[in-house]
C-alpha cells in the first residue's frame, strides 16, 4: 500500500503527525532520552486511537520472545468501533531478527493496513537503524524514524526554568546549568533532582546550595570535585571521595575510569587554553554539548600545569593497566595514584 514517505527529521513529522491527528503507519522510535521517548510513545496512545475503546484497540507486545503469528494476528485483526489499531512493540531488534521473521517481515511492514499504526519502541535495547541491511532501505522509504538524543544544554535550561515554575519555584539559567553539570542531562533524572530541590528551597528561588543540599551528583561531577581538591592541596577530601564512591557501590575500574578521562579532558582544555581557542573548539575536543561544563574544565585547567598534566596522563594509564590485573587491592592502588598524583603537583 502507498504510504508517506519518511522525512529527513522524524522528531519533527512525528511532531507534525500529532498536531495534524493524521499518522503513518510506522514509526521506530529510538534514542537516549528517555524522558522524551516515553512522553511521545504516551502520546501516540492517546492519539493515535480513541481512549474510550483503548482496551480492544491497542496492542502492546514485548520484543523477546515474540513469535511471527502474534505480529501477524496484531496486524491482520481489525479495530473495534475505530478507524485506527495502535500496535506497540517493545524491544525488537528489527535489523538483527530471530530467523523465524526473515522472509515474512519485509513483506509484513512493506504493505501494512491503513488500520495500523505499528511502533517499534526501543526501551533497552539501542535500536538505532542499520543502514547496511536490506532491510533498512525497505524501511527508509516507508517508516517515521524519530531519535530522541539528549538536549543540548541551553535547551535543558529552558525546560528546568518551565518546570521550577510548574512547582511554584524559580531558578536562575546559571544555576539551572550547575544542576545540569552535578546531576547529568538525563531528563528523567533531572525532573526527580528538580522535585527534590524544589522542596528544599524556603524562598521560592533555587540556589546553588538547595541543589548541592539535596540533589545526588553523577559520577563526573563526583571526580571533577575529586580532581579539584587534589590540586587544591587536599588530598583526604579525595581519598574520602573515593571511599564514598565504593561505599555507594560504584565499581573501581569504573571510577578511575572516569578520572583517567577527566584528566585527558583537562589536558585537552590546558591546550585550548594555550593555543588561545574558545569553549567551542573545547567542546568539539571532548564532545561535550555543555558550555558551563566546558567553563569549569578551563577553570580548573588554569590551575595546572602543562608537564603535570602530561606526567599525570602517564601515571593514569599505568595505573588503568594495573586495575584491570587481578593481583591488586583496588581501593588500595587508587589512593595510591592520588598520593602520587598530589606529590608531584608539590614538585612543580
Amino acid at each position: 500500500m502507498p504510504q508517506e514517505k519518511t522525512k529527513s527529521n522524524g522528531k519533527s513529522q512525528l511532531l507534525q503527525n500529532l498536531k495534524n491527528g493524521t499518522f503513518t503507519s510506522l514509526y521506530v522510535i529510538f534514542g537516549e532520552e528517555s524522558y522524551l521517548k516515553e512522553y511521545y510513545l504516551q502520546q501516540l496512545r492517546e492519539k493515535v486511537i480513541d481512549p474510550t475503546f483503548a482496551d480492544f484497540n491497542r496492542i502492546e507486545l514485548e520484543g523477546k520472545g515474540l513469535t511471527p503469528e502474534q505480529l501477524t494476528e496484531a496486524v491482520d485483526s481489525y479495530p473495534a468501533m475505530s478507524g485506527k489499531k495502535l500496535i506497540i512493540v517493545t524491544d525488537f531488534d528489527l535489523f538483527k531478527p530471530p530467523a523465524a521473521f526473515s522472509d515474512m517481515l519485509p513483506a509484513l511492514l512493506e504493505d501494512l493496513p491503513d488500520y495500523v499504526c505499528l511502533v517499534f519502541y526501543y526501551d533497552i535495547l539501542d535500536g538505532k537503524p542499520d543502514k547496511r541491511t536490506k532491510l533498512y532501505k525497505t524501511l527508509q522509504k516507508i517508516a517515521c524514524f524519530v531519535e530522541f538524543t539528549h538536549m543540548e544544554e541551553r535547551e535543558l535550561v529552558a525546560w528546568l526554568e518551565r518546570r521550577a515554575r510548574a512547582l511554584g519555584c524559580a531558578i536562575s539559567p546559571e544555576d539551572a546549568s550547575y544542576m545540569i553539570f552535578l546531576c547529568g542531562n538525563s531528563m528523567t533524572n533531572l525532573a526527580g533532582e528538580m522535585e527534590k530541590a524544589a522542596a528544599h528551597t524556603t524562598t521560592g528561588e533555587i540556589k546553588k546550595y538547595n541543589i548541592d543540599a539535596v540533589c545526588s551528583p553523577i559520577l563526573d561531577a563526583v571526580v571533577f570535585d575529586l580532581t579539584d581538591a587534589i590540586t587544591a592541596g587536599k588530598f583526604e577530601r579525595a581519598v574520602s571521595l573515593v571511599g564514598d564512591l565504593i561505599a555507594q557501590k560504584n565499581n573501581e575500574v569504573m571510577i578511575f575510569t572516569t578520572i583517567t578521562r577527566h584528566i585527558q579532558r583537562l589536558y585537552a582544555a590546558k591546550l585550548c587554553f594555550e593555543a588561545r581557542a574558545g569553549e567551542k573548539q573545547l567542546m568539539d575536543m571532548i564532545g561535550s554539548k555543555s558550555p558551563y561544563y566546558a567553563k569549569q574544565l578551563q577553570s580548573a585547567a588554569r590551575r595546572v600545569s602543562l608537564k603535570w598534566l602530561r606526567q599525570i596522563a602517564s601515571l593514569c594509564a599505568q595505573t588503568d593497566a594495573a586495575l584491570k590485573g587481578s593481583a591488586v587491592e583496588r581501593q588500595k592502588q587508587i589512593e595510591l595514584t592520588l598520593l602520587s598524583m598530589a606529590s608531584a603537583l608539590k614538585e612543580g
